[in-house]
């Protein structure tokens, strides 16, 4: 099926016989190989396949762009008629942002931090010869449906949240209205309601002004919508190109079967057993009370009176649309915010206790040791500079004395790396090896409490799946306990004892996994659930173009077990 193809046969894009490789030390190293591929106008083709695979390379080069060190050694790319790699640079800035844009997976990287989300609304404009006025700017701010228009274009990006940042990032690709679109990873940072919000904003764009669209992902519930036509990538080379509908149905490549039978379902796979903890043996690790964390206090509380138990080997999964406080709770957890109130107490299985409402500076080492956060953006949590080794090797200098090879090679095996890895830079690696590494670096300190914000958003289904199972028997094995921060709720199905569910601050909905999942109660745990995209879908869920809102209906409900939610109706 295909929702964005408008039948036309001349090629926006055409992709022949494609190869580049990159320069390692004396050696040339092919990292694409013949890739050869064509879009035509209101298209989309999908690029999947795990990190590494060439995926992104592929898809940069449509906008004239190379990593260094990266030669193209064969084949020809060609946009709206253009061989890009002939142009002048005159023309490779025309091209640019005016006649093809990109999407990038990081947009706390794409967006200047010292200038604001307005002005460099403004400039994408400008520099294409179209007028900026404040009015346009507010359009394509409420196009991607950010609230508070007027709010968000005065502030800087980091006062953004990551799926905010994201949605400014697609605001400026479109502004210039490009005959190309290459989403590289696009909806990553969002949440299930807006990823469904963007989706169908960038399909009606392209029907609307027959853009040609590449949209690399490893989501296949994203590309199963999106994508009239996939090709699936595995070390440099296209080992499947089909139909969107008969690549799902009739798999042919052995890769392309076990991607599909790695990606983890949401609603509409059933439960097979029942993993939930037995609360009877639960030992709190820890426990908020009134929890409330605020930015400054002029603004509204981030988490706002928020509750909440989490067990020994317990796994408690919070989830919530972009901006909803998840990963201000988490920062708060990990002492990087302060809480302005209520109580956040630790309590180790080896008699530590701790006070989680101080900043980490006021923490004893051993209550730093004891939690640990793996950080969402991979890419800004490592030093540039550093190498890998270095990165893991330092919380086990400061947390065990010890700085021993042995032990960094044991910590990246752990997380699929090989030893070698140790010896090299952030930049040498894919976003899902970066993001393995910043695993391996918050199990080197030898934590009873993980904290895991958003840590599989830059994961391929299977080394996402791999990552899911090793935390698991990390939990089991190690007696760990951990809050898993995450928008994409079949992740959440696959490793939650618990799930809580927050919006605007609070925690509106909190249940045991198969409970939340058969049966949610509040109205914005379903709309979470409907928005859910999975592999094999054909059809994006219906998006209102009004944001549903809830208000306070009577105060809070008190359960009885130390976790009270609101009681809320719609507006």
């Amino acid at each position: 099926m295909s929702a964005i193809s408008v039948g036309t046969t001349e090629n926006i894009v055409q992709v022949d016989d494609l190869s580049i490789s990159y320069s390692v030390g004396r050696h040339d190293v092919p990292v694409v190989r013949g890739v050869s591929f064509a879009i035509r106008p209101g298209e989309a083709l999908g690029l999947v396949g795990e990190s590494g695979s060439g995926k992104s390379t592929v898809a940069r080069t449509l906008l004239a762009h190379l990593r260094r060190g990266s030669t193209i050694v064969g084949g020809s790319v060609t946009v709206d008629g253009a061989d890009v790699f002939s142009l002048n640079d005159r023309e490779r800035r025309a091209l640019r942002g005016g006649t093809a844009a990109i999407v990038a997976q990081n947009a706390g990287q794409a967006l200047t931090p010292s200038m604001r989300v307005g002005r460099q609304l403004r400039e994408a404009l400008e520099s294409h010869g179209l007028p900026g006025g404040h009015d346009r700017v507010l359009e394509l701010v409420r196009h991607v449906r950010l609230p508070d228009p007027e709010s968000i274009i005065d502030r800087y990006p980091h006062q953004l949240s990551g799926g905010q940042q994201q949605r400014i990032a697609i605001a400026m690709a479109i502004a210039c209205r490009p005959r190309l679109l290459v989403l590289d990873e696009p909806t990553t940072a969002l949440d299930v309601v807006t990823q469904a919000a963007a989706l169908t904003l960038i399909r009606d764009l392209a029907v609307e002004l027959e853009m040609a669209i590449l949209l690399v992902s490893h989501d296949l519930g994203v590309v199963s919508t999106m994508a009239d036509e996939i090709a699936v990538m595995r070390d440099g080379i296209v080992v499947e190109h089909n139909t969107t509908a008969e690549l799902f149905a009739h798999p042919q490549h052995d890769y392309t079967r076990e991607l599909l039978a790695s990606v983890p379902r949401s609603r509409r796979a059933e439960i097979e057993a029942d993993t939930t903890l037995d609360k009877t043996e639960v030992v709190p690790v820890v426990v908020a009370q009134d929890l409330v964390v605020r930015y400054a206090r002029s603004l509204p509380a981030a988490v706002d009176h928020v509750s909440f138990e989490i067990g020994l080997r317990e796994t408690l999964a919070v989830v919530g649309e972009s901006g909803s406080g998840k990963s201000t709770l988490a920062m708060a957890m990990a002492g990087l915010l302060p809480a302005e109130s209520g109580s956040f107490a630790f309590h180790g299985s080896d008699g530590l206790e701790g006070d989680l409402t101080k900043p980490v500076a006021g923490r004893s080492l051993a209550l730093r040791r004891s939690v640990q956060l793996i950080f969402q953006n991979a890419d800004t949590s490592l030093n540039p500079r550093r190498t890998v080794g270095a990165a893991i090797a330092r919380p086990l200098r400061l947390f065990t004395g010890s700085t021993s090879k042995d032990r960094v090679a044991e910590l990246l095996v752990e997380v699929g790396l090989t030893p070698d890895f140790a010896s090299r830079l952030p930049a040498q690696l894919s976003g899902g090896q970066r993001q393995r590494v910043g695993i391996a670096r918050a199990l080197a300190a030898g934590a009873d409490l993980i904290i895991a914000d958003e840590i599989t958003t830059a994961l391929d289904v299977r080394v996402q799946a791999g990552v899911l199972d090793l935390l698991t028997e990390l939990r089991d094995a190690k007696g760990l306990s951990c809050l898993f921060i995450s928008h994409d709720l079949a992740v959440v199905r696959g490793i939650a004892d618990r799930v809580a569910v927050m919006t605007g601050g609070r925690i509106v909905e909190i249940a045991s996994t198969e409970d939340l999942f058969r049966s949610p109660n509040h109205p914005y745990t379903r709309q979470l659930l409907e928005a859910t995209l999975d592999p094999g879908m054909t059809e994006l869920p219906g998006v209102d173009d009004a944001k549903q809102t809830w208000r306070d209906a009577d105060g809070w409900d008190d359960h009885g077990n130390g976790h009270r939610t609101r009681r809320w109706e719609s507006a």
